[in-house]
């Protein structure tokens, strides 16, 4: 059993050389196996090997380990012999996938090789990035909150005319964090740890100059907010290094990207047929089933060497899972062809030009992806589509199983989310000092949505991708702790944790649907050993055990 286990969890991802019946035995020659008429020599087995991880090979004893492993092998040639007979490689469904990884495969390495590889950011180029983003220092901001624009105007005229802004601030200012401080943060930010809104209109500016109004929302009012540069601090390039790399080298490829593109559109002259794309209006289908051959076969866009007809538009737009009903929009298939489908071919047809396509590294990996596919498919059509599991079935593994139908830990927490660090702490006072977590909630959260449901999140391994930071923040609090303020995209959060734990699901037609699928799965690797099994008996094979353990005892000389 443990050997076909072993087959079952490589026939994914794992190379095996085929050779038709017409290939020849070695007369003479140091072999371990025989499959059909094909050798398996040491060499061969070693390459096999040493694709398989450490964790794969099991086994007691080394010489088990390689027994095993060849035992993998030879299972691995038998399937690839049958998808060989059964000849899987002509299905539609093989090569339409096989096409997609020939394509993906060769962009990615254009991409590489022609963008990535030729993008580089120099230190002058970070430094010059760095002072011209203003990160090389930290600002502590003032601000005077008005109601709305008119106002905050006159604020800047006052100003202007000489008038006290810490006066101003206690005056007028509806902040009323800052308001009572004169309009003074309290705190050095960083261009990156500050709204792009408000960052864009005072990291320029100098000591004790002012902006202009900036549109502001604090807990349930927005207004507009005239900043002052209160003082400034140098800050290292190394506190926002890879913030800066990242964006030269996002500029960078993207301008690159364009400038290869501007010349290859040159080049190639795209022209699209308006008059035809009509035709896609009244599909009922991306897949093109009901286009007839004629027509799939006329041309949407034509350029020197080639063209996209329309069912290689529809092709690729099944790929990237657009809906009938957008191709009854004309400008959306513009849009696609324009911005998606013809750079994809003009790049493709600039790969092949360059003679990427017989680049040895994707050879090799479109050989393993091949093999992978037949395997995949052989399993397909021999196993999985006659497997099948039956209500009674699914009821059982749900009673056996709870483990599989109990919900992962939720903790729940009540959540408020405000835009400023300064009024996060001050209501994190409050609810550590027992203030009740809903009302303030309800008056103060910026999260939207939040209402409905009294401020309340349920953080789990399904929903931390949407609040990470918090999720991580909550992991360790008991049920009434308070956690935060933590930076979020938004602005900072802050929480109580009002329950935690696991609920056992109820058996209804979702975990029906569940349970039979672990059946299925189940029943099709059992029936996938038995295949395996059943293949041995169709194609004959010869094991030589003293050769492997001759191969082993000359391994540990």
């Amino acid at each position: 059993m443990q050997k076909y286990l072993l087959t079952f969890l490589m026939a994914a991802s794992l190379t095996i050389a085929f050779a038709d019946d017409s290939r020849l035995l070695p007369e003479a020659g140091f072999i371990l196996a025989i499959v059909g008429n094909e050798a398996i020599s040491p060499s061969e087995f070693k390459a096999f090997k040493s694709r398989v991880s450490a964790g794969m090979q099991v086994g007691e004893t080394p010489l088990e380990i390689d027994r095993n492993l060849l035992e993998a092998l030879i299972d691995m040639k038998l399937l690839l012999r049958e998808a060989h007979a059964q000849n899987i490689a002509s299905d539609p469904v093989f090569q339409k996938r096989m096409d997609e990884q020939v394509k993906s495969r060769l962009l990615k390495l254009y991409r590489k090789r022609q963008i990535v590889d030729k993008v580089l950011v120099t230190d002058e180029e970070l430094h010059r990035h760095y002072r011209a983003t203003h990160r090389d220092r930290a600002l502590r901001l003032g601000g005077i909150m008005v109601e709305t624009k008119e106002e905050a105007q006159q604020v800047v005229a006052a100003l202007e005319a000489g008038a006290d802004f810490q006066q101003l601030a206690r005056e007028r200012s509806l902040h009323q964090d800052t308001g009572e401080h004169g309009g003074d943060s309290g705190a050095y930010k960083l261009r990156d740890q500050t709204r792009p809104t408000i960052a864009e209109k005072v990291f320029h500016l100098e000591i004790g100059e002012i902006s202009e109004p900036v549109p502001f929302s604090y807990e349930d009012q927005k207004g507009y907010v005239v900043f002052k540069v209160l003082d400034a601090v140098p800050v290292p390039l190394e506190s926002s290094e890879q913030r800066i790399r990242e964006e030269l080298i996002s500029w960078k490829m993207a301008t690159r990207t364009q400038a290869l593109l501007d010349s290859l559109r040159e080049e190639y002259a795209p022209r699209i047929m308006y008059h035809r794309i009509p035709l896609l209006s009244n599909l009922e289908a991306v897949d093109g089933s009901d286009l007839a051959d004629s027509t799939g076969k006329k041309a949407l866009c034509t350029f020197n060497e080639g063209q996209i007809a329309l069912a290689d538009f529809l092709q690729n737009a099944q790929r990237i899972r657009i809906a009938p009903r957008e191709l009854a929009d004309s400008s959306r298939v513009v849009a696609l062809l324009q911005n998606i489908f013809i750079p994809e071919r003009l790049f493709l047809q600039e790969a092949k030009a360059l003679g990427l396509d017989q680049d040895l590294e994707l050879l090799d990996f479109l050989s393993r992806k091949r093999e992978e596919l037949l395997i995949s498919l052989l399993r397909q059509r021999e196993v999985d589509q006659h497997t099948t599991a039956s209500d009674e079935e699914a009821q059982t593994f749900f009673d056996a199983h709870p483990e599989k139908f109990t919900s992962p830990e939720t903790i729940v927490v009540t959540e408020i989310l405000v835009p400023s660090d300064s009024l996060a702490y001050r209501l994190k006072r409050e609810l550590q000092e027992g203030a009740d977590a809903t009302p303030l909630a309800v008056q103060h959260t910026m999260r939207e949505g939040a209402l409905h449901h009294s401020g309340n999140l349920r953080l789990n391994v399904y929903t931390q991708a949407f609040y990470p930071s918090i999720y991580e923040a909550a992991q360790h609090l008991e049920v009434g702790e308070v956690g935060g303020p933590v930076p979020t995209g938004e602005g900072y959060s802050v929480f109580r944790v009002v329950d935690r734990g696991r609920e056992k699901e109820p058996y209804n037609a979702d975990t029906q649907r569940r349970a039979r699928a672990y059946v299925k799965i189940d029943k099709a690797k059992r029936g996938y050993v038995h295949y395996v099994r059943g293949l041995r008996q169709k194609y004959p094979v010869t094991l030589f055990e003293e050769n492997v353990a001759e191969m082993q005892r000359l391994a540990e000389e």
